[in-house]
C-alpha cells in the first residue's frame, strides 16, 4: 500500500473520531441540561364534595384519579407538569 495513503486514512479517521466524540459530548451536555429543568412544583388537587377516593394511577405526564360516590364513579385526568385537568370521565352506577 501506499504510504500516503495509509497517512490520509490515519489521519481521515482520526478527525471522525474526534468529531464523534465532540457530537456524543453535546448530546450529553442536551440530555443533562433537559432533565435538570424538570420544575419540582407542587400541584393541589381538590376532591369532588360527597365522593370518596377511590385509586389513582401515574404515567409519564398524567396522573388518573378516581373517585366513588353512592351513584357514580368519576375519573379525573390530570396534566403532572401544568396541573391542569385534561378530562372528567363519569361513570354512572
Amino acid at each position: 500500500m501506499n504510504i500516503k495513503l495509509l497517512k490520509f486514512i490515519v489521519i481521515f479517521m482520526g478527525i471522525l473520531i474526534i468529531f464523534g466524540i465532540v457530537i456524543l459530548g453535546l448530546a450529553f451536555y442536551n440530555k443533562f441540561k433537559n432533565i435538570s429543568n424538570k420544575s419540582n412544583s407542587n400541584i393541589k388537587i381538590e376532591m369532588p364534595k360527597n365522593m370518596d377516593f377511590l385509586d389513582y394511577k401515574v404515567s409519564e405526564k398524567n396522573i388518573y384519579i378516581s373517585y366513588k360516590s353512592s351513584n357514580k364513579i368519576l375519573i379525573k385526568i390530570y396534566n403532572l407538569q401544568t396541573g391542569k385537568t385534561l378530562k372528567e370521565i363519569e361513570i354512572l352506577k
